[in-house]
């Protein structure tokens, strides 16, 4: 009866579920708010059984090692950059997933800001199928491992990426000019990556106006772009991501031997501008229109 006693304990005990710890500073009301949205998300997680720990500008790692240690953490979520200069140091001690940041492959785990392309190639053959050619710029440290991907799904779609390296602004704002000489009609399309080697202020107002004139695509990261002239635009979505978040960082508990991955994010909504799909001539499915999340103008 003894050992009976003592084997329902131990199941018991196995079956508790891992315990997350996300890690988030307090920033200003908007990045409080996306953080906040993400926390919602991984609450909204069937198995995640999770605690939050504000970080401060005087909070140590060593703190947040003890805190772990007291409180049976099995995984920490860490958003932002800030988390992720934090607690960086300790995923030796336990896994850690990044998120809520531009973060590409490399010693950690994670989920980037950047958007997965699969999610982009799809949307793209949905609203303008008439497309043939994608033609981007990006820097290959920031944006070289989302390029490999976005090759793989432009070519299983017959679309031919001609995507451009720069290694500085001045290079990068050549190449740009050099590929809105290049585009043109509606076979053509301009893909302005989350890449900060393009500033939105250096590239944007020549990228609408050229679009406009010689009617082909451009799409975009940013819901900002669709709202001034881009045909569409897919961005975060943040409960979603951190529900993915915590899917990862369960995962990561449960490895025996841990291998460190960043996956893009899959986690994303659209902003389509109707004003410049109707000067392109696109017309689109009842089924896109009811996937649309953001509508410009704004009615």
């Amino acid at each position: 009866m003894a050992l009976f006693g003592l084997l329902i304990a131990f199941a018991s005990q196995a079956a508790t579920p891992p315990k997350l710890l996300v890690v988030y500073p307090k920033i200003n009301p908007a990045y409080d708010q996306i953080f906040d949205e993400i926390i919602a998300g991984i609450a909204a997680h069937p198995k995640a059984d999770y605690a939050t720990l504000v970080i401060q500008p005087s909070t140590t790692a060593q703190e947040i090692s003890r805190y772990i240690r007291r409180n049976d953490i099995s995984a920490v979520i860490a958003l932002g950059k800030q988390s992720y200069d934090l607690v960086h140091v300790l995923q030796s001690e336990i896994p850690i997933v990044h998120g809520g940041l531009l973060i590409t492959p490399g010693d950690h785990n994670g989920i980037s800001l950047l958007g997965a392309p699969e999610q982009f190639f799809n949307k793209l053959t949905d609203i303008a199928p008439t497309v043939k050619r994608v033609f981007t710029v990006y820097n290959e440290e920031n944006s070289g491992w989302i390029i490999r991907l976005a090759q793989q799904s432009a070519k299983s779609r017959g679309i031919e990426l001609k995507a451009y390296a720069a290694n500085d602004l001045r290079e990068a704002v050549h190449k740009f000019k050099t590929i809105l000489e290049q585009a043109n009609g509606p076979s053509d399309s301009v893909w302005l990556l989350l890449d900060n080697i393009l500033p939105d202020k250096t590239i944007l107002p020549m990228a609408l106006e050229s679009a406009w004139q010689r009617k082909f695509i451009l799409f975009s990261n940013n819901p900002s772009h669709s709202r001034r002239g881009a045909l569409f635009a897919l961005f975060p979505d943040h409960q979603q991501m951190g529900n993915s978040l915590a899917t990862l960082a369960l995962e990561k508990a449960a490895e025996t031997t841990p291998q460190r991955r960043v996956i893009p994010l899959n986690d994303l909504k659209i902003s389509l501008n109707r004003r410049t799909a109707a000067h392109l001539g696109i017309t689109y499915s009842k089924t896109v229109e009811e996937e649309l999340d953001v509508v410009y103008p704004i009615r």
